[in-house]
């Protein structure tokens, strides 16, 4: 899984630094100013740490106060306290293995977009399941909050 977020964090700081890297998609969006773009690709990055570590409290840091997550069965959380909840619950378990690969980005300096296809998966169930997921971030006093976090199953 560490390779996988490796190879989308290598493609956050070409798109940002301007560096070729077939890991950057042909379909990412204008850059925003560097500073406010190496701001967006951090909190990317620890939005993708955080979900490696299992690491909750890092994890619900990036939350907003009023975000939205959705998960493939259709399933709502409203709200920092309700999302957060959940996530401490998941990264609890260790049953389960992720991985991530950028597809999509996008940010201005106040908003920003990413998305990723994973692959979600419980080994010894035997079960995985193939992700869009698409999380819409949001700059407030200089930081990025995720705003948004829809996860959506990609059946074949």
């Amino acid at each position: 899984m560490r390779t996988r977020i490796l190879a989308a964090g290598l493609a956050l700081v070409a798109v940002v630094t301007g560096a070729p890297a077939a890991a950057a998609h042909p379909a990412t969006a204008p850059r925003p100013a560097a500073g406010c773009g190496r701001q967006f690709d951090a909190a990317v990055q620890t939005y993708l740490r955080t979900t490696d570590e299992r690491d909750a409290r890092g994890f619900t840091a990036l939350l907003h106060r009023d975000v939205t997550g959705v998960l493939p069965g259709g399933t709502v959380f409203s709200g920092h306290d309700e999302l957060a909840a959940f996530i401490d619950r998941f990264f609890a378990r260790t049953d389960w293995t992720q991985t991530f690969d950028l597809t999509r980005r996008n940010a201005t300096c106040e908003r920003g977009y990413v998305l990723f296809e994973s692959v979600y998966a419980e080994p010894a169930a035997g079960y995985s399941q193939t992700l869009m997921i698409g999380v819409t971030w949001v700059r407030e006093h200089g930081r990025w909050l995720v705003l948004a976090d829809q996860n959506t199953e990609v059946t074949p």
